[in-house]
């Protein structure tokens, strides 16, 4: 028999889970909630939090580089410990924050991994306890790099607690994770070389704002090993040996101080041991969920990076958890609805898309006008001496409306978020065109992009 039985179990304690966790709580039903590792989740620990402290010190760095000998005549000291330092500062009291929050709901808070004995019951460290909803949430993590020497590099949840900045690395992975790691980095006066897989990095923005971002990169000494993968790392002395092969089979070996591993994540399911409970997953390892998310189990839910459905970022996790608290604990039948979901890059400058993709719109057969142009002279770019800019918008003519934007340069990665709610609330482009923005800011640039 069970030790305890619950009205709802969450197993993993990120962003989505302590959500949903609490919405529970306070609709009255009995609670617990279960994480293996710190309390908190990927967000605040190791990923979006964290990365963005390291990128406030880089952007200022990167800010001063573009404005040398245009006022600016020396670089100023960094101290990589001391930003280390002041990141902990925003890491270190989440774990702790986090279980007083589920406490202080009358949660029952474990400390370890839970795996399913059948499709009710759980096991948690040695304690076997029932859920009548059990809800997973469990996040994503590294995916192994299965080549020889890959114990070698540090993982990008490594790389946010390195004590030093060596004075060379190479970043393995052109995704987000791998290239605002390099921006970072470079813009701190480390050397980079950046693995991509691909023809470009941030392939899973727009092409050629992707082409425009490397092309700046390299005139800025960044240094780019395109369509390549790594094959072998070893140990050279005090330094590290990176054998690398092109789409062609040619091979490159590099020498360096530091290996980052930052090709791909893969979703935290095996320890769940799902196959007892008869729950499906798609190739990926992600659990299958309908649009309600809801797994082939009618009391199982899932959501967030673990589950097979929107993008893995934390605000789409987040806006899961309202939904799934809604249709739970108040009566609701709400099927999720993400489109259009705005996502962003902290590089430098920084790069942001919303809604259809050109790519998209070619097979697409709707009119659709693309305003695009890299526009680097333009003021707002300009001012800040910043070596590029430029924009991809996406009209359909029928109904005048903005239906995808692209955007690579400086406050990108804000003015994606004007653009997002044109396209969410069908904004025409007459009205959009008539706005008076305050000015000189990147949303006044809006109308002239649109005209381009």
């Amino acid at each position: 028999m069970p030790d305890i039985n619950y009205d709802v179990i969450v197993v993993g304690a990120g962003s989505a889970g302590q959500s949903v966790a609490v919405s529970a709580a306070k609709a009255g039903k009995t609670v617990a909630i279960t994480e293996g590792r710190e309390y908190g989740g990927t967000c605040p620990l190791r990923g979006c939090d964290p990365k963005l402290v390291l990128h406030a010190a880089a952007e200022a760095m990167h800010r001063v580089s573009c404005l040398a000998g245009k006022g600016f005549t020396s670089t100023p000291p960094f101290s990589w410990s001391d930003l280390i330092a002041w990141k902990r500062t925003f890491t270190e009291p989440v774990p702790g924050g986090s279980r007083k929050k589920m406490k202080s709901n009358g949660i029952d808070v474990y400390s370890d991994y839970a795996s399913f004995k059948d499709t009710h019951t759980l096991l948690i460290g040695d304690r076997e306890v029932r859920g009548e909803t059990i809800i997973l949430a469990t996040g994503m993590r590294p995916a192994p790099l299965d080549i020889p020497g890959h114990e070698l590099m540090l993982t990008s949840d490594e790389f946010l607690e390195m004590e030093d900045l060596p004075e060379e690395m190479i970043v393995v992975g052109g995704g987000y994770i791998g290239t605002e790691a390099a921006h970072i980095c470079h813009a701190l006066g480390c050397r980079i070389t950046l693995v991509v897989t691909e023809n470009v990095p941030l392939d899973k923005f727009d092409h050629d704002l992707s082409a425009l971002l490397r092309q700046s990169d390299e005139a800025r000494g960044m240094k780019y090993q395109l369509n390549s993968k790594a094959t072998a790392v070893r140990r050279k002395g005090d330094r590290f040996e990176v054998d690398l092969e092109d789409t062609g089979g040619n091979t490159t070996t590099l020498l360096t101080d530091r290996v980052i591993h930052a090709a791909g994540r893969i979703p935290n399911t095996e320890k769940l041991t799902l196959d007892r409970a008869g729950i499906k997953t798609d190739k990926k390892g992600r659990i299958c969920v309908d649009e309600r998310l809801r797994t082939n189990l009618d009391h199982v839910y899932a959501l967030g990076d673990c589950a097979d459905t929107g993008l893995p970022l934390t605000p789409v996790g987040t806006h899961a958890a309202g939904v799934l608290a809604q249709n739970l604990f108040h009566g609701n039948d709400l099927a999720l609805d993400y489109y259009p979901i705005p996502t962003v890059a902290f590089c430098l400058p920084g790069m942001a898309s919303v809604g259809m993709t050109a790519q998209e719109a070619e097979d697409s057969d709707r009119e659709i006008t693309v305003h695009y142009q890299a526009a680097s002279s333009w003021f707002h770019p300009h001012h800040l001496n910043e070596g590029v800019f430029g924009f991809k918008l996406l009209v359909d003519e029928a109904d005048q409306v903005l239906v995808g934007a692209h955007l690579l340069g400086p406050d990108a990665t804000e003015l994606i978020n004007l653009l997002y709610v044109a396209i969410r609330r069908r904004i025409s482009v007459r009205d959009l065109k008539d706005l008076i923005f305050a000015y000189p800011t990147a949303a006044s640039n809006i109308s002239a992009m649109l005209s381009a």
